[in-house]
């Protein structure tokens, strides 16, 4: 009987060891949770941190490239309009003439002297070739050797200037020391470059009056 109450004593004691041993177990993995979760924090907010120290430089120098760039862009943008206008216009006043109002405009002022004692073959575009054969034979007489129709760019490569009418007509001497251009390409983009600078300004007049009205 008393081997029986010290086998419990003895269970006891060593269940209580076992309590205390687990419990200082506890103890010491809940003190790592907590430095854990201490140490997690710290990185979070670190982080949280850099990223907020990142993105606010990226949003400072997005900001400083949108206020270095916007003047430029709107001045593209200006330059653009004006191109636009300009060429619309133009397109607006070829529609308006008639097939001999073009050929007249590209040819009228052409020297047609700078011709004479070559034989000129003329490559014709868009024209009506009968009728600008006629017109050519009255100005160069027996220089015309020849009338050949063509497509535009075909011959001699020309400006992009975005006309809704392609005419023109392309004099070479048969023996390559002479071509010409009488093309109304060639016309306007001369006087595109000629007079850029007045045609916006008559087209901005009242900007530059400061809008007014």
């Amino acid at each position: 009987m008393q081997e029986l109450r010290s086998t419990a004593i003895l269970d006891k004691e060593i269940e209580a060891d076992a309590r205390r041993k687990a419990e200082a177990v506890l103890k010491h993995a809940d003190e790592e949770c907590m430095e854990i979760i201490a140490s997690v924090d710290k990185k979070i907010e670190l982080t949280k941190k850099e990223k907020e120290e990142f993105y606010s430089k990226k949003i400072i120098a997005f900001q400083n490239d949108l206020n270095a760039s916007g003047p430029l862009e709107k001045q593209r943008f200006k330059v653009s309009f004006i191109q636009k206008s300009i060429t619309d216009a133009v397109n607006k006043y070829l529609s308006s003439l008639s097939q001999t109002q073009r050929l007249s405009l590209v040819a009228d002022k052409f020297d047609f002297s700078i011709c004479k004692g070559k034989k000129i073959t003329a490559y014709i575009y868009g024209f009506d070739l009968n009728e600008t054969e006629k017109y050519l034979k009255d100005k160069l007489g027996d220089s015309l050797v020849s009338v050949v129709k063509t497509e535009y760019g075909k011959i001699i490569i020309e400006d992009e200037i975005n006309l809704e009418i392609n005419e023109g007509i392309i004099l070479e001497a048969e023996d390559k020391t002479l071509r010409c251009r009488l093309t109304l390409v060639h016309r306007f983009a001369q006087l595109f470059d000629k007079y850029r600078n007045e045609l916006a300004e008559t087209l901005f007049s009242s900007e530059n009056n400061g809008g007014a009205e």
